[in-house]
């Protein structure tokens, strides 16, 4: 929906990606600044240029949040990485333990924009191989060659990401958040009881994702719900 809060949040993660042209006018992408050094080399030493005239040379490495990035991998303008806590060490960390990550402190909505970015990487490969087909083979040179091949592999990372991203919220951290709601007694909304055990849920819930915790306060008043219909059953109250 255009109005879905955690999507527009989630579509906030900066994605790491190479440009594949050179783009006039966009050289402060570009956090090393090496555009402002190679047009002046380019221009000379005393010769003073405007910074909106600057450019962002093609090859060079940015990040750009995943909504502002999204029609240019389309277009095959940039290609696309996963950021670090996506990566290939990342997601072998989570496969050997899920349960203790603290996913909140590498993105509070980390499920849902891994999963926009594996959508996005599998659709914008899909639209970028189709065009590369279509070219007359005579058109084919090495840089082309790299670049699809670097397609496939972004693409089997996606593919290998989305996995991870489903063993790791359905699997033991799923099972601890309703363990965690089972016992809360009654979580955020009742107040709890005894302090130490506030302090042990607190921090708990500092580890897990916004959806997580979404899962934990709707397990934790379903809790609450029995318990008061326990106690008054179908009694008017």
């Amino acid at each position: 929906s255009y109005y879905d809060i955690d999507g527009i949040l989630a579509e906030e993660e900066l994605i790491p990606c190479t440009t594949l042209f050179e783009f006039s006018h966009l050289g402060d992408l570009d956090p090393d600044g090496t555009h402002h050094q190679q047009q002046q080399n380019q221009k000379g030493q005393h010769e003073q240029q405007p910074t909106v005239g600057t450019f962002l040379p093609e090859n060079s490495r940015i990040k750009i949040p995943l909504w502002a990035v999204e029609k240019w991998a389309m277009l095959g303008f940039v290609r696309l990485q996963l950021p670090r806590h996506y990566g290939r060490r990342a997601r072998e960390r989570y496969d050997a333990d899920p349960g203790d990550a603290n996913l909140r402190k590498r993105n509070e909505r980390f499920f849902l924009s891994g999963r926009r970015l594996v959508h996005l990487i599998e659709q914008s490969s899909t639209e970028v191989a189709k065009a590369i087909a279509k070219l007359p083979r005579r058109n084919s040179s090495n840089s082309m060659i790299r670049h699809t091949q670097a397609l496939k592999q972004v693409s089997e990372e996606a593919r290998s990401l989305r996995r991870t991203l489903l063993q790791t919220y359905a699997g033991e951290r799923l099972r601890k958040v309703f363990d965690w709601s089972q016992s809360s007694g009654g979580g955020k909304e009742s107040g709890g009881s005894g302090g130490d055990y506030e302090d042990d849920v607190s921090g708990y819930l500092n580890q897990l994702t916004e959806m997580e915790q979404r899962l934990y306060y709707a397990g934790s008043s379903a809790v609450t719900d029995l318990e008061e219909w326990k106690l008054y059953g179908n009694r008017r109250l």
